[in-house]
């Protein structure tokens, strides 16, 4: 994680402080891709620092999904929370419902749909997250 890290930078931009708590938080979500539950979080939290607190962690990952760095996703209704890092706005996954195991993909002609709601609802889409359901090959 470099100091000029879009996510470091839209932190900055919304005028949040740098806090230990922050960077630690964001540095364990990056380097699992985004894809960790928050019992995870603390968990890799905690051993890199143990004087970071519960609450703080729960704390930065409230701001992290404010500010869209982050976007919560339950798999099978869960109500933990897998969190997923929103590079550039958006995400794309297809995640199967028997291993949990997620595949990235590329957003296609997403360009197009987002310019129709944008301009059908007129609103100005800033990002997003789609997410497709199904059973993987391995679990058929």
């Amino acid at each position: 994680m470099t100091a000029d890290s879009p996510h470091i930078q839209r932190l900055k931009q919304a005028g949040y402080r740098l806090t230990q708590a922050r960077l630690t938080v964001l540095a364990v979500l990056e380097a699992e891709h985004g894809h960790i539950t928050s019992a995870d979080v603390l968990e890799k939290v905690e051993r890199i620092n143990p004087a970071i607190g519960r609450a703080s962690v729960f704390r930065t990952l409230d701001l992290f999904t404010q500010l869209g760095i982050i976007r919560p996703t339950y798999v099978d209704t869960s109500l933990t929370p897998t969190y997923v890092m929103m590079h550039d706005g958006h995400h794309h996954h297809v995640i199967c419902t028997d291993c949990k195991r997620y595949f990235e993909f590329d957003d296609g002609d997403m360009e197009a749909l987002t310019q129709s709601l944008e301009k059908t609802l007129d609103v100005r889409i800033s990002g997003h997250l789609l997410e497709f359901y199904g059973v993987c090959a391995d679990c058929n």
